[in-house]
């Protein structure tokens, strides 16, 4: 299949906030969308949600942020704060793309903001939507997830069609996390992981379940694993960002 890539770069500044009890410096993130050639994809949508804030605790702030990709499929978010969040693109004759990431959950604007700029730029490849039953089936899903439509959607994988191959599977698992059905989710991916062990996708989506879960020591697992079965530089190079963001908090 091809697959679109979400580039999705992110910038850090410094940004005063009206609560006189906030100690956490916040995020600017700037992406674009584009097909795997390089073409933009113009009216893409992009949603982030905040599981968890600083330390991986209870969040305060704003949770919810929504843009779309403009002409040259780029766009621009502000200001998000540390904790671990939960990414997602759609573009049209797309699967809807997801990721769950811990963002410098350890970071506080006391540690000042010389060296912040993360290095790194997300990286997403969606999967083009099969021109079948099944990628209608799956696509009727993404927007019954989008409408708030949680028990539908869950119900509604439960009988997913016949023998679905590993990228079915995990786009079945994407869609799972946008009805927030983690645990559902994580066994989607773990059968498309099944299906194909050199998935880079079912692994991906895998690692993102533990970062939700808030289980670290499988997340970093799962991430490495993640890491292994890429040989796409920015892909690595964010992977190893959220090990490294990782580490810090089970060590602190």
């Amino acid at each position: 299949m091809r697959r679109a890539i979400v580039a999705i770069v992110l910038a850090v500044i410094s940004i005063p906030t009206a609560d006189l009890f906030a100690q956490h410096p916040a995020f600017r993130i700037k992406g674009r969308v584009t097909t795997e050639r390089g073409e933009p994809l113009s009216g893409a949508e992009v949603h982030l949600e905040a599981f968890y804030g600083y330390a991986a605790g209870t969040f305060a702030g704003q949770r919810l942020f929504s843009t779309t990709t403009n002409a040259k499929g780029e766009w621009n978010i502000g200001a998000l704060q540390p904790g671990i969040w939960l990414f997602d693109a759609s573009a049209p004759g797309y699967f809807p793309e997801t990721v769950a990431l811990p963002i410098r959950i350890l970071t506080t604007v006391s540690m000042g903001t010389s060296g912040m700029a993360l290095t790194w730029d997300l990286v997403l490849k969606a999967v083009k939507t099969p021109d079948d039953p099944r990628g209608a089936f799956l696509t009727e899903l993404a927007g019954l997830a989008r409408g708030g439509k949680a028990d539908d959607v869950r119900s509604a994988l439960q009988r997913l069609p016949a023998d679905p191959d590993a990228d079915y599977l995990a786009a079945a698992g994407r869609i799972a996390l946008l009805a927030r059905d983690v645990n559902l989710a994580h066994t989607l991916f773990v059968r498309a992981l099944e299906r194909d062990p050199a998935s880079y996708r079912a692994a991906l989506g895998i690692a993102s379940t533990f970062v939700l879960l808030r289980d670290f020591d499988s997340a970093s697992r799962a991430f490495d694993a993640t890491r292994n079965r890429t040989h796409d530089k920015d892909e690595q190079k964010f992977l190893s960002a959220a090990i490294g963001d990782l580490a810090t908090i089970k060590v602190r």
